[in-house]
């Protein structure tokens, strides 16, 4: 972590790896349950990148609901969901860059006006008003500090 925030310094992780580069991570619960309370563990990450929580094999397995649970639960992160061959490239700390042939969902809790999370028993369903999400393909930016995308538009070819 020293190496990375104070030299040129180049960290990369797929799956279980790109999941444990945050500060946060998901390591429990299943798809299908994801929105009922008590059902998405999250514990602490590598910490490379702060205020994001990174879920992985994304779209193939459905996991929006883990996504959206685990920030409704802590609306400081942005949620990161990568899909098959989809990646991201971080430069100084804020600025995404999607790579990859897939899709990146991004979702963003900080707006939330309202959820019914602590009010709810273990096992629960939960609501959740007002959630922003993103779509992001190859070549679309995404600035951290101020939450903004920029979407390609040009063809990016691919060899």
């Amino acid at each position: 972590l020293d190496k990375y925030e104070n030299e040129n310094f180049i960290m990369a992780g797929t799956s279980a790896g790109a999941a444990a580069s945050s500060n946060n991570m998901i390591y429990q619960g299943s798809s299908h349950e994801a929105l009922l309370k008590g059902e998405v563990k999250i514990t602490g990450g590598l910490g490379f990148i702060n205020n994001v929580i990174v879920d992985t094999h994304f779209v193939q397995r459905g996991r929006i609901g883990r996504l959206l649970y685990a920030c409704a639960s802590n609306p400081i992160n942005l949620g990161v969901g990568l899909g098959e061959d989809t990646g991201l490239l971080i430069t100084n700390g804020t600025d995404m860059e999607a790579i990859g042939s897939g899709l990146v969902m991004l979702v963003d809790a900080t707006h939330m006006r309202d959820t019914n999370m602590t009010d709810m028993d273990m096992g629960e369903p939960v609501s959740i008003e007002h959630l922003i999400v993103h779509v992001m393909t190859l070549g679309d930016h995404f600035e951290l500090k101020s939450k903004k995308l920029t979407i390609h538009k040009e063809k990016v070819k691919v060899e």
